[in-house]
């Protein structure tokens, strides 16, 4: 498989640790980074779980609120039908 180098910034200290523990794991940091971005891919997301600190508390009540303002508005959530893009589309819909 082709492979193409890249720059990117990590912190000194990040590095540092992270290389050792690869090491011990017998893998290079750049072996780490490639099984990291594979389990992204297949995971479709962070392959760990990442959310907001308590900072954004307001923020995501918030959010939820219009989530359920736009679902009581939404036949397709009131007769239980699963979310899709589709319906939404159909209806013009916007998150």
């Amino acid at each position: 498989m082709a492979t193409k180098s890249h720059n990117i910034r990590i912190d000194e200290r990040v590095k540092e640790d992270a290389t050792a523990v690869l090491s011990d794991l017998g893998l290079t940091l750049s072996d780490g980074v490639n099984v990291f971005l594979r389990k992204l891919i297949a995971e479709h997301g962070f392959p760990f779980e990442v959310k907001t600190g308590e900072k954004n508390l307001a923020y995501r009540n918030r959010k939820f609120r219009q989530f359920l303002d736009f679902a009581k508005a939404n036949p397709v959530f009131e007769k239980g039908y699963k979310f899709d893009r589709e319906a939404t589309n159909d209806r013009k819909v916007l998150l």
